[in-house]
């Protein structure tokens, strides 16, 4: 029973890789269809919603989901924020490290075209002089 479903849920993802729009679309009406189904059948039962919410906590808890719903997104955030950080800082180094190499190509230019000027006075006083 359990390869059945994984076999029909392997491929339907394949089949859907070709239309992520749909994909994501029926995805949203079947988990709000879900939670409408949930939430009616707490309302039949007339659950407090502190018992609700204990129930779901017991469940999340149970499944090793409720720090991975809670705190893994809050994690998984400041870890995107923290490598944004990082590249506009390495954007921002590279950045000077370009500046410096163009003034460091202008000075070896001027180095370069002063060399090649004292290299002709010498060549031309070594005619004067022979």
């Amino acid at each position: 029973m359990k390869n059945i479903f994984l076999t029909i849920e392997s491929r339907a993802r394949k089949y859907f890789e070709h239309f992520p729009f749909i994909h994501a679309f029926l995805a949203g009406v079947g988990v709000i269809l879900f939670w409408r189904g949930v939430w009616e059948i707490a309302d039949i039962y007339s659950f407090d919603p502190t018992i609700s919410i204990a129930v779901g906590i017991i469940i999340l808890i149970g499944i090793g989901l409720f720090t991975h719903t809670f705190i893994g997104n809050a994690i998984i955030i400041k870890s995107v924020k923290h490598e944004i950080n990082i590249e506009k800082e390495n954007r921002k180094d590279i950045s000077e490290f370009e500046k410096n190499i163009t003034k460091e190509e202008t000075t070896l230019a001027h180095l370069s075209d002063k060399l090649d000027k004292l290299s002709e006075k010498i060549s031309h006083l070594e005619e004067h002089l022979h």
